[in-house]
């Protein structure tokens, strides 16, 4: 259910780092209230999610907003999760062109939506010509970042299968390495095969922990080959 995808080029535009991130991509057949909870599994890994707002529209489908308390841990989350397979789907992320209801609320700059818009668009009116109706509020525009590498990877599980150890890791070593993600359990070392099992608590976080230490370089010539042991 949860894969780690490629991580593609990365081109956030001209949109400011925040702490809000739009994401989108999302499975359309998960219901709302068991989507915002995965979400929030999700995230909170990379610092205190505030809010989460989803909606079950068919033109709200398949998009949600994550908010932060800070931005340096959305700019993590979206480094590390952009690209990521969720609920059987590649999510696309970026940050979002503006600020969330909640976090305008704590720094005292919240208006009411409505009203908003419509000051928006009555400054653009020329001044001798009335407003005959209010102006509709206008949904706002939220950049997608397009997701790279290839999603397919077997059956997802919550122990890893480890390849291209050097001969002197110990599984000291790689406890200290694969700890740091949350959720670990064990690692266990196959001796004389140069290759091993590290267990997390759920198949989420082995997936977190596999997409982050895909590739890393043990040492300059043998990078960590990862996947999802099979059942």
């Amino acid at each position: 259910m949860f894969r780690p995808g490629g991580k593609g080029g990365i081109n956030y535009g001209d949109i400011p780092p925040n702490q809000t991130l739009y994401v989108n991509n999302l499975n359309e057949k998960i219901k709302v209230p068991e989507l915002k909870n995965c979400l929030l599994e999700l995230f909170s890994s990379y610092g205190e999610v505030i809010d989460i707002v989803a909606a079950g529209s068919l033109t709200k489908k398949g998009q949600a907003f994550v908010v932060f308390r800070d931005i340096s841990c959305a700019t993590n989350a979206l480094r590390a999760l952009n690209g990521f397979v969720f609920l059987d789907k590649p999510m696309k992320i970026n940050y979002c062109r503006t600020k969330s209801d909640i976090v305008a609320h704590e720094d005292g700059t919240w208006k009411p939506r409505a009203k908003l818009e419509a000051q928006k668009e009555e400054a653009k009116r020329p001044k001798t010509t009335p407003a005959l109706v209010p102006p509709k509020t206008v949904a706002p525009k939220m950049a997608a970042h397009p997701a790279g590498g290839d999603a397919a990877d077997g059956q997802s599980s919550n122990v890893l299968f480890v390849e291209n150890l050097p001969a002197e890791v110990n599984e000291v070593m790689l406890t200290m390495l694969f700890r740091q993600y949350p959720g670990f359990q064990e690692a266990r070392l196959i001796k004389g095969r140069n290759v091993a099992f590290i267990e997390y608590a759920d198949e989420l976080q082995a997936g977190i922990a596999k997409h982050g230490l895909q590739g890393f370089m043990v040492t300059p010539e043998m990078p960590l080959k990862i996947a999802f042991a099979k059942q």
